[in-house]
């Protein structure tokens, strides 16, 4: 027993404090959890680097990443159990309704199925001759990027979903020319709710950087869809994001690709919205010719091929395939799952 002399239901304005140190609490234990699975990563390129060749070596790391992929599985999961924990806290310390407020949401419930919407924060198309890399402004949310007729042809950034939508879930879409859904890869965000995609990749914001921040809750594709080297729809895992390392970042990653450890100056890690001669903490180019749009998982070890024609000009860079089509990022408030496969897509899209 703590020692409190609780009320019950807890009435707002009594045990603050203790409340208040209950909050501060789990927010401590959910930090800690999230930062587990980077000391992993280290740890698998810490043997990286020791160049074990031998079959033992190789074992050793092959163990160390089954062991990351399934305990960061785990590790979301407990996250979810403390939010859910919180929440039903919360409603513990809230005033209780009173019984004919009950009554109407309990008809209200059984008449109305809850509907979700999803908005389009952004587009790229890897083809269209600009790049949206790492250091671009449009990520932090500062600047718009392209109009609104071409939102779903061209590189597209609504300041407005940005900056303002509740991204409490993000969805990847990857389309072609003709606006249909060939994949989807729906993620809820394991954080707080109610930040907004501009506070998630803004650089000045150290809460995010280097984080996994969306659980996976939705992977599908149409059979047609070619996904090899591809490098959210070919990867398993988790969302990350901003996953700087040196001098080198990536905006959005998926755990179970290959995430270099903080200090590390390599090419290994490829997602969307790259960039390989940066500052990633500052979101601040130094070389613009290392710019990546979209960079595939092909060759880890050598430099990294992009998917599309939109990257830089250093000489080392070339296309792995002209395209694959583009990617949609859309966020909702409440929808934990976005529009199947073969769906039309427009800015806006309501499930329901």
């Amino acid at each position: 027993s703590s020692g409190i002399n609780a009320e019950w239901p807890l009435r707002p304005g009594s045990h603050d404090g203790e409340f208040s140190q209950l909050e501060e609490e789990f927010e401590e234990i959910r930090n800690i959890l999230a930062l587990i699975p980077e000391k992993f990563f280290q740890l698998e390129r810490t043997i990286d680097l020791m160049e074990l060749e031998s079959t033992n070596g190789s074992t050793v790391h092959a163990d160390v990443v089954k062991f990351r992929q399934k305990f960061a599985g785990k590790i979301f999961n407990l996250v979810e159990d403390l939010f859910g924990i919180e929440a039903n806290l919360r409603e513990l310390y809230q005033e209780q309704p009173a019984e004919e407020d009950q009554e109407t949401d309990e008809e209200s419930n059984e008449t109305e199925e809850p509907c979700g919407t999803w908005r389009l924060g952004m587009n790229m198309n890897p083809t269209d001759g600009k790049i949206m890399e790492y250091t671009n402004d449009g990520w932090s949310g500062s600047s718009s990027i392209g109009n609104s007729s071409q939102a779903l042809a061209a590189d597209y950034l609504d300041q407005d979903v940005w900056n303002h939508d509740a991204a409490n879930y993000i969805a990847i879409v990857r389309h072609h020319d003709d606006n249909v859904v060939l994949a989807v890869k729906t993620f809820k965000i394991i954080y707080d709710q109610g930040y907004s995609l501009s506070e998630m990749f803004n650089s000045n914001n150290p809460e995010f950087y280097r984080k996994v921040v969306g659980r996976l809750v939705q992977d599908e594709k149409l059979s047609s869809a070619t996904v090899i080297y591809d490098p959210i729809f070919s990867v398993g895992g988790d969302l990350a994001i901003n996953w700087g390392f040196d001098n080198n970042g990536v905006r959005m990653v998926m755990t179970d690709g290959y995430l270099e450890a903080s200090v590390t100056d390599s090419y290994s890690t490829r997602g969307l919205g790259a960039h390989y001669w940066c500052n990633p903490v500052a979101g601040t180019v130094s070389q613009s010719s290392y710019a990546m749009e979209i960079s595939s998982t092909s060759s880890y070890s050598s430099y990294p091929k992009a998917i599309g024609t939109d990257y830089g000009s250093y000489g080392n860079y070339h296309s792995y395939t002209s395209s694959y089509g583009q990617y949609a990022i859309y966020v909702s408030e409440d929808a934990s799952s976005f529009p199947q496969p073969g769906t039309r897509l427009d800015v806006e899209m309501e499930l329901c």
